[in-house]
């Protein structure tokens, strides 16, 4: 019986714990279903959202930016080209402003475009005509490019773009010559020209009569003869010249007993009465000083009690005397120009150079001038070349210096405001026609023109004609 009952109690235990065994797998069964019942569903929402229903692909074809490069340049010209891109609908155009050197030759290029997410890029040849799908590694013939035409993102979406790639087509150093016109004043026996922002105005003595012509600063073919009055004949006609001081124009002259005369229109002059007899003046010169003097102002040199002085003036009203002119310092048949650099400073100069000096001795210096506030400080350095008859000028960033030698017209630059020069190349050179001259009148105008008046012969009879040339790299576009 205890055997039994104790059997009988021992197969009734494992029974009732296989039972909670089956119950608990159970229960963990329904656990996991529902686990993944509420994943699915929440899968199957998140794949049903609004944010995939709403999605769209971007339809921007637009080029943001391209670089270009090539093994062939080997003085690395293209890393360095920055392309402007114009995105006008109508005809979208890609293109370098700065055009590449003259003879720029390369044939193959790699090319960096950068897109909104595009899809893709098609490039356009001509010549003969091609297209295929660029894969942003292919190099591509830069001289056929015709049009890059970009895919957007959409797949529908296109944008063609027209490629440029600019290179100057003439020698940009080269200055072209053109003889505007000849005799266009009557047989002078003395001229020069004097240039404003808008017009031309050649003064010229005829015998006993002092005369005016002025044509518009973009002919210089027609000319018209003006009324003049108040100069006398005696004017010495190199002396004539334009000033713009705090944006006011003021002619002046001198006639040869130091006397200076006024203009606001270059055709009617008044004697301005001055208790100092005025050797010479060298028009404005820029002001570096910080005092209430620092003011842009005519330089003149002044005979003060028998010395030889510079002076300061704004119209000869009055006139502010500084320190004595230095030997050698040219008054008389000089040419003189301004430097005024923005970007330096200190970059305020008068640069003069020229014929005789005070002891009517030849000058062969070149003066650089500048103002203190109680002194005209110099440095002066003696050319090897002539600058008898010359002219200095301001143009390409350099100063030039017109001059003859060895019977014909030659350009010497200087980058360093005078200090040192070079002779220009042939390609600066005056066309054979030109007849070899001294004592001529040369402008700059607004549109990078140099232009040429009249001079004296070797054997100083008067030259009439008017000459210009322009160094292609100014060609304003």
């Amino acid at each position: 019986m205890y055997g039994r009952r104790g059997k009988s109690s021992y197969f009734c235990t494992d029974y009732i714990d296989y039972t909670n065994f089956l119950k608990q797998m159970i229960s963990n069964w329904f656990y996991y279903c529902f686990t993944l019942l509420i994943g699915t569903l929440i899968l199957s929402s998140c794949l049903n959202s609004n944010d995939t229903e709403d999605y769209e692909f971007s339809s921007d074809a637009q080029i943001t930016s391209l670089k270009i490069s090539s093994n062939q340049d080997s003085l690395k010209v293209l890393s360095k080209v920055n392309f402007s891109i114009d995105q006008v609908s109508s005809a979208p155009l890609i293109f370098n402003k700065d055009s590449l050197p003259y003879l720029f030759d390369v044939s193959m290029v790699s090319m960096n475009i950068n897109t909104n997410r595009s899809s893709g890029i098609k490039i356009h040849l001509a010549n003969p005509d091609s297209s295929y799908i660029w894969n942003n590694t292919d190099s591509v013939m830069i001289k056929k490019l015709k049009h890059i035409e970009v895919y957007a993102e959409d797949g529908r979406t296109t944008k063609t773009y027209t490629f440029q790639l600019r290179t100057h087509q003439q020698d940009p150093d080269k200055i072209y010559w053109q003889n505007v016109k000849s005799n266009y004043i009557n047989s002078p026996t003395d001229q020069v020209t004097v240039s404003t922002k808008d017009k031309f105005f050649t003064f010229y003595k005829v015998n006993n009569a002092l005369l005016l012509s002025t044509s518009s600063i973009d002919d210089g073919v027609t000319w018209t003869t003006q009324t003049l009055s108040g100069l006398p004949q005696d004017v010495e006609l190199t002396s004539i010249q334009n000033n713009t001081l705090e944006e006011k124009e003021i002619w002046l002259a001198l006639d040869t007993n130091g006397k200076v005369y006024k203009s606001v229109d270059g055709k009617t002059w008044t004697n301005t009465l001055s208790a100092l007899s005025v050797k010479s003046i060298f028009g404005k010169i820029p002001s570096i000083a910080e005092s209430t003097n620092a003011k842009d102002s005519i330089l003149a040199v002044v005979n003060d009690g028998g010395k030889f002085k510079f002076a300061k003036t704004t119209d000869f009203s009055s006139i502010r005397i500084l320190n004595e002119i230095p030997l050698s310092f040219p008054v008389k048949d000089f040419t003189f120009t301004t430097i005024n650099d923005s970007l330096i400073y200190t970059a305020k100069y008068l640069i003069a150079t020229g014929w005789k000096d005070i002891y009517n001795n030849s000058n062969t210096s070149v003066w650089i001038l500048q103002e203190d506030e109680n002194k005209i400080t110099h440095t002066s350095k003696r050319l090897k070349f002539n600058v008898k008859g010359s002219s200095l000028f301001n143009y390409d960033k350099k100063v030039y210096l017109m001059t003859s030698e060895e019977n014909k017209n030659v350009f010497y630059t200087s980058t360093s405001y005078g200090l040192v020069w070079e002779k220009s190349s042939n390609k600066q050179s005056l066309p054979a026609e030109f007849i070899n001259r001294s004592n001529q009148s040369v402008c700059v105008d607004n549109k990078n023109f140099i232009w040429i008046f009249g001079g004296a012969s070797s054997s100083q009879n008067q030259i009439v004609d008017i000459w210009k040339g322009r160094i292609n790299k100014l060609l304003i576009k």
